[in-house]
């Protein structure tokens, strides 16, 4: 038997439906990726972890070196953090310095560590040199301290020093204090006692409520109560030294507290100054198109009630007429994560207040690792300016 055909009428019906669940699963697909990818930039901001993974290898150990794949990485000069993974699954971590030996394919460097590594160890290279505390890092005493905050005591690190003036070091995303380690020794040649400071929602540090980085909108606070700790404590004043968001959270407490007449002066390393130029940079280098990137804005404050504009100090900057105190910037040209032009931009509205230190082929936060000699040079010449 038979059948009829299928009057035109209905088949263009049929097309048309299908037509519309086609183009209605893309746009499922596509709303769920543009949610996933904002998830996980805005994850990268406000729960910020080391989740670099070990992305090379031991091919050789020597006497004091070590030998690894030739990547950008591995070619860099000057020091770094060598991470690695034993066959336990223990994890280990030495200074990697002077390239001793490279080809195409490989770079023999020095290396200092306790366990040496082992042929075939998984590993990564990182600009946090140190994991651990001063004294086993540098040889440093130091004190184990607390400051008082809105929400309890909050840990610090307390090395003594000669001077009356202190310094206060404020880490970044994703990092603890042992990322100030880096200028810990050239501040205590110096002779200044270091104030190497948590705040909150940090490990081991009270947590507020919301239980988010507050990029700097909250954490002044605690940098406030840290200033106000050193000044009961002998501090005569103190110089803030911010990397990254922890250049974030200086720059809005310099901006937002009621007294900062105890602040010298200020050093930032690739500090976080605007919010909405580091998210499309980030973006950019997690594949993340520009159009979706965009909700970022509205999604972190949905997520963490945190206003971008709140923390822009660039921004506000402007508005109150600039820096007050003489400020040292350090920043390398190839930083994906804080662009570089933000900190030109910033030294470049206030001249006769900002130094501006450019390190070529530097990555975040990394100005130090790539030429310590000339950091610390630089360092102790804006600090004997400024005593």
């Amino acid at each position: 038997m038979t059948h009829p055909p299928t009057p035109p009428s209905n088949r263009r019906t049929r097309l048309r439906r299908r037509i519309v669940i086609i183009v209605a699963g893309l746009l499922v697909l596509t709303l769920g990726a543009a949610a996933g990818a904002l998830w996980l930039l805005t994850v990268k901001l406000l729960h910020p972890i080391d989740d670099t993974p070990l992305n090379t290898r031991i091919l050789a150990v020597g006497t004091e070196t070590v030998t690894l794949p030739a990547t950008a990485e591995s070619r860099y000069t000057g020091t770094y953090g060598l991470v690695w993974q034993d066959s336990g699954s223990a994890q280990h971590s030495g200074v990697l310095s002077r390239i001793t030996a490279s080809d195409a394919t490989t770079v023999t460097r020095e290396l200092q560590a306790t366990t040496p590594p082992a042929v075939g160890d998984k590993a990564k290279i990182t600009v946090t040199v140190w994991d651990t505390d001063p004294k086993q890092a540098l040889g440093l005493d130091y004190q184990d301290v607390t400051y008082p905050s809105d929400l309890g005591p909050m840990p610090a690190w307390y090395l003594p020093g000669t001077r009356s003036t202190w310094v206060i070091q404020v880490h970044g995303l994703g990092a603890g204090r042992s990322a100030g380690l880096r200028t810990v020794p050239e501040l205590h040649d110096l002779g200044y006692p270091v104030l190497d400071i948590t705040y909150r929602n940090d490990p081991g540090a009270p947590h507020d409520s919301n239980g988010n980085r507050q990029l700097g909108n909250t954490e002044w606070h605690d940098l406030d109560t840290a200033v106000r700790y050193a000044r009961a404590h002998g501090a005569a004043g103190v110089v803030l030294y911010g990397f990254s968001m922890g250049g974030g959270i200086v720059e809005n407490y310099l901006q937002r507290a009621t007294d900062t007449s105890a602040v010298r002066s200020v050093v930032l390393d690739a500090p976080a100054l605007d919010y909405g130029a580091a998210i499309n940079t980030i973006a950019t280098n997690l594949g993340i198109p520009f159009p979706v990137a965009d909700f970022a804005t509205p999604f972190i404050r949905l997520r963490a009630g945190v206003d971008l504009d709140q923390v822009d100090t660039l921004a506000a900057n402007r508005r109150s007429g600039g820096p007050k105190q003489p400020v040292l910037l350090f920043h390398g040209t190839a930083d994906t994560i804080v662009p570089y032009a933000t900190s030109a931009r910033f030294a470049r509205d206030w001249p006769d207040t900002i130094h501006l230190v450019t390190v070529p082929g530097a990555g975040h936060t990394g100005a130090w690792n790539a030429d310590p000699a000339r950091y610390e040079s630089e360092l102790a010449n804006f600090l004997n300016q400024q005593t």
